[in-house]
């Protein structure tokens, strides 16, 4: 009998969980222990951990703290840069619309099974960014519906340059507390036991251009690019590995990329690494390597997914590599890992 898969999720998305909990009085050992987890996982922001166990952790601060709005608080501290090597590659594209597109591809990456997807709204005009938690993860979901869902608008309103104050936020569960106060945090319109979860908007936004030059994307690819620097500062190798790998799912991740994200140009970092006899395609190939083992390991991403989030064009191009790397087909091998 086949084991289901765990879902898992980055340990960013707990971004100032312990300070939250501070402030409110709480015990953040006693909380993280309750879910089998500790401190030391939340310090290492990239590492995995369990989904259902941040779900469970979540409402249980709620209760504890006597918090019914602790999802959306904990929002609050978040920006952009919580997606970390997703927020690197959504600040590529040129248009709203693309960017929403660049995340929703790459979110396996951040949380496994989460469904992010476009869809018309309820009117002529209107777009729908859908947000749904795999129903595996527990009954009880609300506090990080309600927290994916504010920090899918503070998204929205950051890459598109609107307020939003006409927009909607639809959640399916019943309120935990009084709407205005809802209203109050997520400054729109809100509305519960909907059909599901997410944000209605104008869908004339989508073709919005991204302007690369808004201080709150180029501060979260900072701080993201600090982030590998802090890790690695005198290892050139490891941190284009780590640039590679957040964003190996975007066309275009090449040397030149790379170089303007390390903030020098391409013949700069090649000479560079001719100088510590470093390949950029083997960094590359060793990365997607890498990779293709993790997400092999996840049995629920499809084949074809999991060659487009190693940066291949078809499913193909992804068998070939297999049969280069480990001597054996994708399938087979999922059937052993």
């Amino acid at each position: 009998m086949n084991k289901a898969p765990t879902l898992l999720v980055r340990a960013r998305a707990l971004t100032g969980f312990a300070e939250l909990v501070s402030d409110l009085g709480g015990d953040v050992d006693g909380l993280l222990s309750g879910v089998g987890m500790t401190t030391q996982m939340l310090a290492q922001p990239e590492a995995t951990i369990s989904m259902p166990g941040v779900v469970a952790l979540l409402e249980n601060a709620a209760s504890q703290l006597a918090a019914p709005d602790f999802g959306l608080l904990l929002a609050k501290r978040q920006d952009f840069s919580a997606l970390g090597p997703i927020a690197l590659i959504a600040s590529r594209a040129n248009t709203v619309g693309k960017a929403l597109v660049a995340i929703a591809r790459n979110l396996p990456y951040h949380v496994a099974r989460t469904s992010l997807r476009m869809q018309a709204g309820p009117a002529a005009g209107l777009a729908w960014l859908r947000y749904e938690l795999p129903p595996e993860v527990g009954v009880e979901q609300r506090q990080s519906v309600e927290m994916c869902c504010l920090m899918l608008i503070q998204t929205l309103r950051m890459l598109s340059g609107d307020a939003g104050a006409d927009w909607r936020v639809v959640l399916a569960h019943r309120p935990g507390f009084p709407l205005p106060r809802y209203r109050e945090i997520f400054a729109s319109e809100v509305a519960c036991q909907q059909s599901g979860n997410g944000v209605i908007f104008p869908e004339s936004l989508l073709e919005n251009v991204l302007d690369s030059r808004n201080p709150q994307i180029r501060v979260a690819v900072e701080r993201f690019v600090a982030h590998l620097i802090r890790r690695s500062p005198l290892d050139l190798a490891c941190q284009i590995e780590e640039l590679i790998a957040r964003q190996l799912a975007d066309d275009g991740c090449s040397l030149a990329d790379i170089a303007r994200q390390l903030a020098m140009n391409e013949r700069t970092l090649q000479r560079r690494l001719d100088a510590q006899k470093i390949r950029f395609t083997d960094i590359l190939d060793r990365v997607r390597r890498k990779q293709a083992r993790e997400f092999l390991a996840q049995s629920a991403l499809p084949l074809s997914e999991v060659a487009a989030l190693l940066g291949y064009s078809d499913q193909r191009s992804l068998s070939r590599a297999c049969r280069r790397w480990f001597d054996t087909t994708p399938g087979a091998m999922r059937t052993h890992i």
